[in-house]
């Protein structure tokens, strides 16, 4: 099996980023079905940033991960 781009966003990475692609700050729930190691994966890849503020954490989508929710999804697997 080939592996995922990591350049492209899987289903839940794609899914959360969607959901904040308004700019909005959003907060944690917001992200539902994106669990806790999902979004710490989206801010390591640096498609979304973390502000926390009274004790709690908000996120919203930066360019980086506006152009990897653009990111053609390939038809095929690609072989290597």
């Amino acid at each position: 099996m080939a592996l995922r781009d990591p350049e492209i966003p899987n289903h839940r990475e794609r899914s959360a980023l969607q959901l904040i692609n308004s700019g909005n700050w959003v907060i944690r729930n917001d992200l539902y079905p994106a669990g806790k190691a999902t979004i710490a994966s989206l801010v390591r890849k640096g498609w979304i940033e973390k502000q926390m503020v009274n004790g709690g954490a908000r996120y919203r989508i930066t360019p980086a991960g506006e152009a990897a929710l653009k990111a053609k999804i390939p038809d095929r697997p690609s072989r290597r």
